[in-house]
């Protein structure tokens, strides 16, 4: 029963997009429609979290020096984009979190947990994104500024969609093994029947 709800709480996760404009940002091979799930082995996941983990600090450091409480934008959208700065400060912060935790061990659900940081990081840099826009949209003294941020909001974002869809791949892979080993006890004959 756990082992279903697992598989369908990872297949809904998978199955929800991490972008709003849902673009497509890897070109399949050809006569490929999907690239092939690929579970990394320790020294590979080690060195992806590695990689990710500079991204995901490198991307605090360049919303850090963005000073959006100095956009002139009107006071409920100077409210709002300061709210969605702010989360994505937040879920920049639990991204690193997750990722240090899965450093020191991999499990499924330090895995499910990284995933579900990452696709809502995903979701609040376009909200920023969008936020950003407002005010350069404008065209006010600060619209230069703004559509400057959001064009390197965007680029975070774009920088991230790899990562992210990299981890998305070893994460199914990872539960695909799990559910293998799973039914291969299910179906092994030595074991007693209470014990299964």
């Amino acid at each position: 029963m756990i082992r279903k709800l697992i598989v369908t709480a990872v297949a809904f996760l998978s199955a929800v997009p991490a972008f709003a404009h849902n673009t497509q940002f890897t070109s399949p091979v050809a006569g490929q429609d999907r690239p092939a799930l690929h579970l990394m082995n320790d020294s590979e996941f080690a060195i992806f979290l590695k990689r990710l983990d500079k991204d995901v600090l490198r991307s605090q450091a360049q919303l850090k020096k963005m000073d959006v409480k100095s956009l002139s934008a009107g006071v409920q959208d100077s409210d709002e984009l300061a709210r969605s700065y702010d989360r994505c400060m937040q879920t920049l912060d639990d991204a690193r979190e997750e990722i240090q935790k899965l450093s020191q061990k991999q499990t499924l659900k330090l895995d499910l947990f990284l995933l579900i940081d990452l696709n809502e990081l995903a979701r609040n840099l376009d909200t920023l994104d969008q936020n950003l826009m407002t005010p350069a949209a404008s065209g006010g003294s600060d619209a230069q500024k703004s559509l400057g941020y959001a064009r390197q909001v965007l680029g975070l974002d774009v920088a991230l969609a790899s990562d992210i869809s990299t981890f998305q791949h070893h994460l199914l892979a990872f539960t695909g093994v799990i559910d293998a080993t799973l039914n291969q006890a299910e179906d092994d004959p030595s074991q007693p029947q209470n014990q299964k």
